[in-house]
This record gives C-alpha cells, sequence and structure tokens, in this order.
C-alpha cells in the first residue's frame, strides 16, 4: 500500500518534516554517517515521489562536506542509486516487497569502501555501522508505515508502537548531537507536555521513557558508563504532569516545571553543592524548562480537546459499542412495528363499533310486526292510510320504552285496528327480542371500546420502549477512564468498563470478589453522585460483572394497620406496595363491597390486576378502566373501592387514581391536603371514570390512604384531616396505628372493616464509604 499525495501545505510539510529528519539523522555520529538512508529508503516505500526525494537526501548529506568529500560522495551515490531504483519501480507500477532490503545493502555498499577505506580506516567499524544502518532500515520502514497509513485510520498494534520508538529515540540522537542538550530537553519537555494533555494516561508516561533513550544513549557514550538519568527524570515530569492535569493546563505545566526545577537543584547539590545555587548559570538553566511551559499554556485549549477526542475515537474498541447500538436498533424496529401493528387492532375495532347502527330500527320492527300480525288482516291496504302511520309511531314508543300497552295506542290506530291486543302482544314480542339484540351489541360495544383502549395503552407502551430502545449508546471514554482509574486507585483491579446511557448505567468487570460498598463508593467518587448496585454476577471463577446505576433521589417507608370487622374471620380490605421497577413504586387499597372472605375475594382480585397492569407500564387511568370492566362480568354484585398511587422516586411525582374510595390525605410541612374522588367504585356501572390527581411531593411528605370503616368511623373527612394535623408524621407505621386506635376509639368496635395504609418520601443520606 503506498500513499497518494496531493499537491497543498500539507504535502508540502510532510515532505519539510521528512527533510528535517533526515538532517537530524545524519548527526547520529560524528562523521556524517548515512543514517538518513533508513528515513530515506522508508519514505520512498511508503509512496514520496523518488527523484524529489532521492534531492532531499543529497541535500541534507550537503552537511557532511563540513568533513571531507567522502561522506558527500556516499550521499551522492546513495541518493542516486535508490531514487533510480524506486523510480523503476513506480514507472512500471510495481510494488516493493521483499527486495527492499536487498536494496538497502547494495545502497550501503559505497559506504563500506569510502567509510572503511578511508574514513575509519577499518572495514570490521564500517561493517558494523553498515549493520546498524540496515537494522535501521527495517525499523524504519514498520514506523513509515505504521504513522503515515494506520495512524488515525485504526489502532496501532504493539509492534507498530516499537517500530515508531525505536525511530523517534534515533532522531533524538540526531537532535540531541546537532542542538544539544538544553533544546532538546526543552522539545521533549514541550513534547512530553503535548502527550499527557491528548492521552490523559499512563501512555504519556511511555512517551517520556521514549524521548528519554536519546540522551541517555548519548550521555552514556560520552561517559563510557550507563546513565538513565534523562529517561527517570522525563518519566517524573511526565507523572507530575499527569497527576495535575484533571485541574488545567496551568496546573500540569507548574507540575512538569517544578518538578524539572527540583531535579536540577538535587543535581547541581550533588556536583558542586551550595555553592552551585548561587552562579547565574544555573537559573539560566531553568528557562530550559521554563519555555516549553509557556509554550503549551498558550496553546489553544480548542486545539487540545479535539486532539485528545479524536485519539480516544480511534484508540477506543468501537466493534462492542456498535455491535450492541445495532441490537438496539434492530429491537426498537421490531417494537415500533408492533406497536403500529396494535395502533391498527385499536382503529379496527372502533371502525367496527362505527359500522353497527340502530337507525331505522323502528321501522323495520313496525314492518316485522305488520308481516305477523296484519298478514290476513281486510284493512291492511287501508290501515296506514287512515291511521297516517299510527303502528310506526307505536313502535317508536315502544322502543324508548321497551313494552307497549293500550294506553300506548294512537287513537286513529285503536279506532281502525279490529285486534289490537294481537297486535300489542307481536310488538311486545318483537321489542323484547330487539332489546335482548341491543343488549348484546352494547355489550360487544364496550367489549370492543375496552379492546381498543387495551390495544393502544399496548402501543403507547411499546412504542416507549421502542423510543427507548432506538437511542445509541453513545461514547463515553473519558467516564469510563476516569471510573477505571478510581477503582484501580481504590484497590479494586477492573477489567472493563462500559458506561451505557444518558443516566447513566454502568457495566463493571471486577477480578476478586469485593465489598459492594467499597465497589459503589470508588465509582460514586468518580462519577460525582451516588451508585448502588443493580445486578451482580459470576462470569467465571474469580471474575465478576456488576450493574451499577445512580442511587434515586428519594426513598420511601411505608406502614400499615388494620383491623377485621367484628365477627368476620377475614379484612376485606387488601393493600399492596410493589417496587415497579429501581426508581418508581406503587402503593394502594382496595375495599371490596362488605366484609369478610366474599370481600376479601373481590379486593384480592382488582389489586392483583391493578399490580399487574402497573408493573406492565400500563398508564393508571387505563388500568383502572381495565379492572372495572373485568369486575362488571363478576356474578352477582360486587364492587371494590381504590385507591392507587405511582411515585417516582427520582423527582417526586405522585400519580393518584381513585375510583369510589373515600378521602385520601397528603401530609406536607405546611398543611393538610384533602384528596377528594367523585367517580363510582369499581365494578358498579361499565362507565366509570375515575379520578386522576398529581402531585409533587418532598422530603418528609406523607400520602394516607383510609378505607370507608376509618372514615365512618371520624364521621367526617375534617375529623381526619384535624387529626393528623396534629400529628408528627416521621414514622409512616407509626401515624398508621395511631389512626386505627383513634377510629375504633370513636366507634367503641369495629363495625366495618378498617384499614390505613401511609407511605412517607424522604431524601436518601449520601454515604460516605472509606475505600481501603
Amino acid at each position: 500500500m503506498r500513499l497518494r499525495f496531493r499537491y497543498g501545505y500539507k504535502t508540502a510539510l510532510v515532505y519539510f518534516a521528512v527533510f528535517a529528519g533526515m538532517v537530524l539523522l545524519n548527526f547520529t555520529m560524528r562523521s556524517f554517517e548515512p543514517f538518513s538512508l533508513p528515513l530515506f529508503a522508508a519514505a520512498l516505500t511508503c509512496g514520496f515521489h523518488p527523484l524529489a526525494l532521492a534531492g532531499m537526501y543529497i541535500l541534507a548529506g550537503g552537511l557532511s562536506l563540513l568533513a571531507g568529500f567522502n561522506a558527500f560522495i556516499v550521499f551522492l551515490m546513495q541518493g542516486i542509486f535508490l531514487g533510480a531504483v524506486f523510480f523503476v519501480y513506480e514507472r512500471t507500477g510495481r510494488s516493493m516487497r521483499a527486495e527492499f532490503g536487498l536494496w538497502c545493502a547494495l545502497a550501503l555498499l559505497p559506504f563500506l569502501w569510502r567509510f572503511g577505506g578511508y574514513v575509519y580506516a577499518d572495514y570490521v567499524q564500517s561493517a558494523l555501522v553498515s549493520a546498524a544502518i540496515f537494522l535501521l532500515c527495517l525499523l524504519f520502514l514498520g514506523a513509515g508505515r505504521s504513522l503515515l497509513l494506520h495512524a488515525g485510520r485504526r489502532r496501532l498494534s504493539p509492534e507498530e508502537l516499537i517500530f515508531l520508538a525505536a525511530s523517534v529515540a534515533a532522531v533524538g540522537v540526531g537532535l540531541y548531537n546537532c542542538l544539544g542538550e538544553n533544546v532538546y530537553q526543552s522539545v521533549a519537555l514541550f513534547l512530553i507536555l503535548l502527550s499527557c494533555a491528548l492521552l490523559r494516561s499512563a501512555s504519556a508516561v511511555f512517551c517520556a521513557l521514549v524521548l528519554g533513550i536519546a540522551p541517555s544513549v548519548c550521555r552514556s557514550v560520552s561517559s563510557m558508563s550507563p546513565d538513565l538519568y534523562p529517561v527517570a527524570a522525563f518519566s517524573l515530569c511526565a507523572a507530575a504532569a499527569l497527576l495535575l492535569l484533571r485541574a488545567g493546563k496551568l496546573p500540569c505545566a507548574l507540575g512538569a516545571f517544578f518538578a524539572d526545577v527540583l531535579l536540577r537543584t538535587l543535581s547541581c547539590l550533588a556536583d558542586t553543592g551550595m555553592e552551585g545555587l548561587t552562579r547565574m548559570q544555573f537559573y539560566l538553566t531553568l528557562l530550559v524548562p521554563l519555555v516549553p511551559c509557556l509554550l503549551f499554556v498558550f496553546l489553544p485549549e480548542t486545539l487540545l480537546r479535539r486532539g485528545a477526542r479524536t485519539i480516544r475515537l480511534y484508540g477506543e474498541r468501537r466493534l462492542t459499542r456498535t455491535s450492541i447500538d445495532r441490537n438496539r436498533a434492530e429491537v426498537g424496529e421490531r417494537l415500533f412495528e408492533m406497536s403500529a401493528a396494535f395502533r391498527e387492532i385499536e382503529n379496527a375495532f372502533y371502525s367496527f363499533a362505527a359500522e353497527q347502527t340502530f337507525a331505522g330500527a323502528p321501522a323495520l320492527l313496525a314492518e316485522q310486526v305488520r308481516a305477523e300480525a296484519c298478514a290476513n288482516c281486510e284493512k291492511l291496504s287501508s290501515c296506514d292510510q287512515k291511521t297516517d302511520g299510527g303502528l310506526l309511531r307505536l313502535t317508536e314508543v315502544g322502543c324508548e320504552k321497551g313494552k307497549v300497552s293500550l294506553i300506548d295506542l294512537p287513537g286513529a290506530l285503536s279506532a281502525e285496528c279490529p285486534n289490537p291486543a294481537g297486535l300489542l302482544f307481536s310488538l311486545n314480542r318483537v321489542l323484547a327480542e330487539y332489546r335482548r339484540e341491543a343488549l348484546e351489541a352494547e355489550n360487544a360495544a364496550a367489549a370492543r371500546e375496552l379492546f381498543a383502549k387495551q390495544a393502544r395503552a399496548v402501543a403507547d407502551l411499546l412504542k416507549d420502549l421502542a423510543v427507548r430502545q432506538s437511542v445509541p449508546t453513545g461514547a463515553n471514554v473519558q467516564a469510563e477512564q476516569e471510573i477505571q482509574a478510581a477503582l484501580g486507585s481504590a484497590g479494586i483491579p477492573c477489567d472493563e468498563v462500559f458506561v451505557l446511557g444518558e443516566m447513566p448505567e454502568i457495566y463493571l468487570t471486577v477480578c476478586g470478589n469485593y465489598a459492594q460498598r467499597r465497589i459503589c463508593a470508588a465509582l460514586s467518587r468518580a462519577m460525582g453522585k451516588e451508585y448502588t448496585l443493580s445486578a451482580r454476577r459470576n462470569v467465571c471463577a474469580d471474575k465478576y460483572v456488576y450493574v451499577l446505576r445512580p442511587t434515586p433521589v428519594y426513598d420511601a417507608a411505608f406502614g400499615v394497620a388494620s383491623a377485621t370487622k367484628e365477627g368476620e374471620s377475614a379484612c376485606g380490605d387488601t393493600t399492596s406496595v410493589l417496587r415497579i421497577d429501581e426508581r418508581n413504586f406503587l402503593c394502594a387499597l382496595a375495599d371490596g363491597m362488605g366484609s369478610g372472605g366474599e370481600a376479601r375475594s373481590l379486593s384480592d382480585a382488582a389489586l392483583n390486576l391493578v399490580e399487574s397492569l402497573f408493573r406492565a407500564g400500563m398508564a393508571g387511568e387505563t388500568v383502572l378502566l381495565t379492572v372495572n370492566r373485568l369486575l362488571s362480568f363478576r356474578k352477582g354484585e360486587g364492587f371494590a373501592c381504590l385507591d392507587v398511587a405511582t411515585v417516582n422516586l427520582d423527582t417526586g411525582r405522585a400519580d393518584i387514581v381513585k375510583a369510589g374510595s373515600p378521602l385520601a390525605f397528603l401530609i406536607t410541612r405546611s398543611k393538610v391536603e384533602t384528596l377528594e374522588s367523585d367517580s363510582l367504585p369499581l365494578g358498579i356501572l361499565e362507565g366509570v371514570h375515575p379520578t386522576t390527581l398529581t402531585r409533587t411531593l418532598s422530603d418528609g411528605d406523607v400520602l394516607v390512604f383510609l378505607s370507608d370503616g376509618i372514615s365512618s368511623a371520624f364521621g367526617s373527612g375534617t375529623d381526619v384531616a384535624q387529626f393528623l394535623s396534629q400529628k408528627i408524621a416521621a414514622n409512616p407505621q407509626a401515624l398508621a396505628d395511631s389512626l386505627l386506635a383513634e377510629a375504633l376509639a370513636r366507634s367503641g368496635r369495629a363495625q366495618d372493616d378498617m384499614t390505613v395504609l401511609a407511605v412517607r418520601l424522604f431524601s436518601r443520606t449520601p454515604t460516605t464509604v472509606e475505600g481501603s
């Protein structure tokens, strides 16, 4: 694969960078050995123009004239030879493959000849340097392909990173020998700060280690002993910069600057003692770290953020996230289709209802009566004319009343009809059939309306699920890195972190069985808000997957007090407290008609239906309409009063639905609010419309539901409200017990089933857990 360069400033910058690299590489050793050959050959292989690059190579080798003609002759011969070889390859359309090594070895023959015979006067030394240059050709080839062809397109492999590190170290040696130690240190410190801002991870320390190789090599060669001081110094500066990076660019630069100053001070004290600190030369050397730190501080923040975002984008493993997004989109699309299907079912039910009408029924019934009762009458032909449509008017009266008698007969029809009794008998029989069919049609219409509303509720539920499923997971790489770092600092080894959604929901893979509170505390510190464990699963011997979600703002406490009617074995009231999901709960009180086992059975049936439908996600009004219709199918008379409230623990929003129930109460810090209902109990009529209320609860608010036994014992809602206003509602169970005790005291005995359900909302207290 070769690069295709287009004319422009970017291409010019790339060529200039290659030329500068070749110039610096020529300073690797003192005699201007052609260490720029590896960069020259690698650039040719990657697609640079052979003739232009050959001219640049010869020009970069022109500095060798300072050491004599032997070195320049080598540069000239190598440039012409490799330029010609690659020019032929380009013109013939061939690609350079394994023969690259052969051409590089042939290009080194002039170096063996001139340096071995004239410069070194030692062919062994010349052969060793040639071998080093040849190895660098292979390294630069891998680095060039990685940098020019793969970087910015995919994640680099470890081998490619090693090629790049070795190439940077080689160019660094030339920069160190060419411009001196101080310039190299300034350039290296600036690059370290830049890597910290772009990578924002421990990878910046690896960059510092690579940058420290060149001065370490040069100092070791100069002193003829190993010297790793630059590697340690650059690593310390990178660590200090990373430590203060979150506070901003200025603290980051100050951290690197003071780390460098500290090392220079300690080095000066070790070499010359306190006397060295009094010399002006020491303070002039402080410009070496000061200049790159100032340059870094004045870099545009938007440029650094854009670069960091780009690096994170290519560093992230996006295949897993893309697969999840694709699956979510497919599920969302299927849910949308199912929602549309249920919406069509709703439309079909309503269209069936529109088709069935009883308009014109009196005329049809009159014709049927005329055919049965008047078929053999001698006055049939003249009856309607003489009675002026009397049979039709009688039929219309019968349709309205349901039955007719002699007093309903029009005068003209009574005078003309020879058999009024037979006429009335036949008409009443037809009306009875009509009423039966009309009742069946009405029941069928009510059932269709119920099914239509159920279909719409299911359609809305599926649509809501489809919308939530279709939202992409989004990329939260920075948050994932921060979570992993926070867990690591808490001593919890975490392999993988996945942040999903806006809430967000967090998935962790942790090696080892750690305490739940310890993990939640570390995660809460990293995210800035409290998290709780939602699920935990063991995936292998010592590896666990944790699912954590933000802790709701509120929590709730419940209290229930109940007394059975005197003489009965079972209470007809039923209460329910149900957690719908992690952020919503339901509380309900059902009061079945009467008392005893039958009332208990009725209230249980109503409440079980309510729980199931609310858990499925249906709206409160739709739920109670469905329960009302189902209870109306019950044999015999049976109805139930119902109070239902669903409360969101994040916002405190309470959706309250009341059907035929007595008063309920909301106790706040400032007042006791009475919640009333003007609807009938469930199961009496098919067209019951429950009362819906919405309130926003806050910390300390208490919602109280009562059965009719409690309200009857007090006598009025005002008395109940007055009693509640005098009580401290901190403990909902104590409040429910005291309200029941007062009701029993006022009535003397349990004349009916008595039940109190109290729910108190309170803010969660943030927990601080030491991560040890």
